[in-house]
């Protein structure tokens, strides 16, 4: 009898709760679907973002492996100028270095030593020249590997926004 007692106590309490949940009414089902439209627009707008922000890394990786292109120029531009100045300075130091060895005269003796002077003071700009032509062609080649990294980056960021964009537009039903 007791167990009578408390199978129908427990089938009526499972019965009067299964009534006190109603289906959603008309605007819980509103509600939901502008939830729903809101995190899908929320989506979009993420990935239009991430679009945005890929094109402008693009844009300035290109900006920045055009300075490379132009380092290397220069630098190029520099070790021919330096090469050609150590070249020229240093045989005419070397000619001018053998004839002074039979000068007779003062005079003549300091005017050689001036243009030894001036030779290797030019001699030693042309190395320096060749130096800083390597260091701009170092700097060139790093700012082209940095860029084209961020080219790369930025066109990542743009297929992960469009693929979001994508997927907010086939999940929105009107």
């Amino acid at each position: 009898m007791k167990k009578i007692i408390f199978l129908l106590l427990a089938t009526s309490a499972i019965a009067i709760s299964g009534c006190a949940t109603s289906a959603p009414t008309f605007g819980d089902r509103i509600k939901a679907d502008g939830e729903s439209t809101v995190a899908i627009a929320e989506q979009w707008e993420e990935g239009e973002n991430l679009v945005k922000k890929g094109e402008k890394q693009v844009k300035e990786a290109h900006k920045t492996v055009a300075n490379g292109r132009a380092d290397l120029r220069d630098g190029e531009q520099l070790i021919i100028a330096g090469n050609i100045a150590v070249e020229t300075n240093r045989q005419a130091f070397q000619a001018l270095a053998q004839i002074a060895q039979s000068t007779a005269d003062v005079d003549t003796a300091a005017d050689r030593v001036y243009k030894l002077k001036k030779y290797a003071v030019s001699w030693e700009e042309g190395e320096k020249n060749i130096v800083k032509g390597r260091d701009l062609i170092k700097r060139g080649n790093s700012r082209i590997a940095e860029g084209e990294s961020n080219i790369t980056k930025g066109h990542k960021l743009i297929e992960v926004g469009r693929v979001k964009m994508q997927d907010a537009e086939s999940s929105y039903r009107p």
